[in-house]
């Protein structure tokens, strides 16, 4: 079951880099050399990406709601 959100939410998510070599994408967070991949094309990449950050949110989201649980 989804729930919908109640409160405006903004995190400030990570970045990351695309680099294609061979007509292959890799993905890295911005800054960091840790490359997934390769992917067959740039939508596939840049779809990871999308998943990455949705889990990104989907955990920074349900620590905020844990922290307001624990309070009186």
């Amino acid at each position: 079951m989804k729930r919908k959100l109640t409160e405006a939410r903004v995190f400030a998510l990570k970045g990351f880099t695309i680099k294609s070599e061979h007509g292959k994408f890799f993905v890295s967070p911005t800054g960091l050399n840790r490359w997934a991949g390769p992917y067959k094309s740039l939508y596939h990449a840049t779809t990871a990406i999308a998943r990455k950050l949705s889990r990104e949110f989907t955990q920074r989201n349900e620590r905020l709601q844990q922290l307001k649980g624990e309070r009186p």
